[in-house]
């Protein structure tokens, strides 16, 4: 919120009248013309300023004034008029008409303020084109006056961030081999200080030192960000601002795959690009590689640095977060000048384990980064990301599940703190708090842990973690989903039927971990269905206890759908029949039950009826088993069913599916379709049998003398 006075002066130059304005110009312009510029000039810009910056709307200053002030922005030496020029210019509109249009030489020399000037008023690809080969032929000499180079990086972010296409080939070429020099050969000497005059200015002076590092200690022959100093000289502050800007850099113009030119493809033919070869390669090698893979070995070897300086003590505390932010871009830079596509696990695995000890990395990974930075989505899903080997993969699982039971644990409840120190409960508390998972998590008794643990569950932080724990499960089994193998996503299908009675009892918790459960179990079992084959024991013990169906509703229909629908030699040779009928067995067992003694849900009864009819088709002899429980069903044995659409969805289900059996071919075609039905072609064959099949169905449901079709009639159809 502004001030009162500011929001009076603000509502002031928005309520401006046209005819006030056009005074205001003309005063502003007789003020230009004049040769010296005092404080009403200042004035007057900063009024003309706030009146262009308070309006959305982009207004066009006439002409004349329009000239004074670009003149103005180019030639004067005083800072402030630069500034104010250069930010009235930029709310405005360039001038139009004929003979009214500017070009860069009119805004030379390239300044910071004339470059942004000219930055704002681009208006097509062409224009940024041109600003960037002024701005990267400025950089062939050397620099005119004090750091007059460092508003080029900036400007050059700003162009590629809207329009990358703007730079050519030997744009990027030439940037690239710049931010080659800037990285790696910075002076390590202190920049020049200012004097302030005295007795002991004079050419005796003593010589600037070497920067040093965060610890105190002199820095070597690599100058990094990491450095400090009294004052940076220019090639040190293009140091700090190329580094800045090589992650976009290289996310922009290195992808590997993007295969912009034939030179590049010629080029990682010959030099291997890997980063395994750019450490290992000598330094006349170094320099015969193309300027793309040169940045990405200097990129390399500057972020190995940055990792190596970011272990150190530092002597000011406040220097820990430069250390931990420059930390976290040196892995992201990493990442991308190893591969086109970035993980945190591909960082680590060829970074730093070069630099630090195994135990270290994944005590930094799994300790550190999450504690710290929990809140990144980024970090969390390439944390995820790491969870490769089977038992690792296990073990997280089983402990993001429990990551609202170990919040419960950490509270300071007076009953939690009692059964703490009570000998009996002791450990179970000690086995949930414990600093490392492993394969055995399972307890019979973590069952008596949740009610311990149940005063704690309406807190604040608790009911914080349990919202959070199923989107974690999301990420999980999406990440784990596309880097690991069949073998372990067979172990994480029995840790997910393990884990959905091991919850704590929180309201809409459970519901809600069951339903990411239920989710997860369709999409792996629909990428490898062979999976419910080799789970089937375990599946169908699950199917198998009614219990789960009262408190596990929702996975328990879901793992009753994937047992009829993947139990199937059509997904899996070793689904023999003897697998069929038992699995046919058991849910059969399970419908008489719950239809016989009490008042199951229509939801799971028309599950288990189309799983009876789905593995029915697919042994004959089981046919008539269910057809004589869908007979009763369409003669009215439902009174279990508790109310009248309840009624209405288990006839209207048992009635389709007593009509499918009765043609056992047919059923099987239906019910467990071939795979040209369920990922048909027809669409690229213009031979394919839509049309045909079309015309045999319309055969097969009219009666003969429907047969002969007029043209008309047979379209409709």
């Amino acid at each position: 919120m502004y001030s009162a006075g500011t929001e009076s002066l603000i509502k002031q130059a928005r309520e401006i009248g046209e005819a006030e304005l056009q005074k205001f110009y003309s005063r502003i312009t007789k003020q230009l013309t004049g040769k010296e510029y005092g404080h009403d000039v200042i004035d007057s810009l900063q009024r003309l300023h706030l009146i262009l910056a308070s309006t959305k709307y982009t207004r066009r200053l006439p002409v004349e004034l329009h000239r004074h002030l670009l003149s103005l922005c180019v030639s004067s030496s005083v800072e402030q008029l630069i500034v104010l020029t250069s930010a009235v210019l930029r709310e405005t509109l360039p001038p139009s008409g004929p003979g009214q249009n500017y070009t860069l030489h009119d805004y030379s020399p390239l300044t910071s303020q004339t470059a942004a000037l000219v930055l704002s008023q681009a208006g097509s690809k062409e224009d940024l084109s041109a600003l960037s080969s002024l701005l990267l032929r400025s950089l062939e000499g050397r620099p005119a006056g004090t750091h007059s180079h460092l508003h080029i990086l900036p400007l050059l972010n700003t162009i590629i961030t809207y329009c990358p296409e703007s730079l050519t080939e030997d744009h990027v070429t030439l940037l690239s081999k710049r931010l080659v020099d800037w990285l790696r050969y910075a002076s390590v000497q202190q920049g020049g200080v200012a004097s302030s005059g005295g007795f002991f200015t004079g050419p005796r002076i003593r010589q600037p030192g070497q920067v040093a590092e965060l610890d105190g200690c002199v820095c070597g022959d690599f100058f990094t960000v990491l450095c400090v100093s009294q004052a940076f000289s220019d090639d040190q502050w293009m140091n700090l601002y190329s580094f800045s800007l090589l992650r976009h850099w290289l996310i922009t113009y290195h992808n590997a795959t993007d295969g912009n030119t034939s030179t590049d493809a010629d080029d990682r033919s010959e030099v291997d690009g890997s980063v395994v070869s750019m450490v290992s390669a000598t330094s006349s090698t170094s320099r015969l590689l193309p300027p793309k893979e040169r940045l990405r070995e200097k990129s390399f070897l500057y972020c190995q640095r940055l990792i190596e300086q970011s272990d150190r003590k530092v002597l000011k505390r406040t220097d820990t977060d430069l250390q931990k932010a420059c930390l976290v871009e040196a892995l992201c830079i990493l990442d991308r000048a190893e591969s086109p596509c970035p993980s945190l696990s591909s960082t680590l695995t060829t970074g730093l384990r070069q630099r630090w000890p195994v135990s270290v990395v994944w005590r930094c990974v799994f300790g550190v980064l999450p504690a710290e930075c929990f809140n990144d989505p980024y970090l969390a899903h390439e944390t995820l990301s790491l969870h490769q080997s089977q038992s690792a993969a296990a073990s997280h699982l089983r402990t993001t599940v429990h990551t609202t039971s170990l919040t419960c644990s950490r509270g300071r409840g007076l009953s939690s703190l009692e059964a703490f120190r009570s000998p009996a409960h002791r450990g179970l508390f000690l086995f949930l708090l414990r600093g490392e998972a492993g394969s055995g998590d399972t307890m019979d008794r973590l069952s008596v842990l949740h009610d311990l643990l149940m005063e704690a569950a309406d807190w604040s932080r608790v009911i914080q973690s349990a919202q959070s724990v199923p989107v974690l499960l999301h990420v999980y089994f999406n990440t784990v989903t596309t880097v690991s193998d069949e073998r372990l996503l067979a172990q994480l299908v029995l840790v997910l039927l393990e884990r959905s009675s091991l919850l704590l009892n929180i309201p809409r918790y459970t519901a809600e971990i069951h339903r990411v459960f239920s989710h997860h179990l369709l999409k792996l079992c629909k990428l490898h269905p062979s999976l419910v084959v080799d789970q089937s024991r375990e599946l169908l013990e699950f199917a198998g206890t009614t219990t789960n169906i009262h408190s596990k509703e929702d996975l328990y229909t879901h793992v009753v759908w994937v047992l009829g629908e993947y139990l199937s030699v059509s997904y899996d040779s070793r689904c023999s029949v003897d697998l069929v009928t038992s699995c046919f067995e058991a849910l059969e067992a399970v419908l008489f039950e719950v239809t016989s003694s009490g008042s199951p849900s229509p939801r799971v009864v028309t599950s288990l009826l189309s799983a009876l009819a789905k593995l029915a088709s697919r042994s004959h002899d089981l046919i008539p088993r269910v057809s004589l429980f869908l007979s009763k069903l369409r003669s009215g044995a439902v009174s279990w069913c508790g109310s009248e659409e309840d009624v209405v969805a288990v006839v209207t289900r048992g009635e389709e599916l007593w009509s499918l059996l009765k043609l056992p071919s047919v059923a099987l075609s239906v019910l467990t379709p071939p795979s040209l039905v369920t990922a048909p072609h027809w669409h690229r064959d213009t031979n394919a049998a839509l049309p045909p099949r079309l015309r045999t169905l319309t055969g097969l449901t009219h009666t003969p003398d429907t047969h002969t079709h007029t043209p008309d009639t047979h379209t409709h159809t």
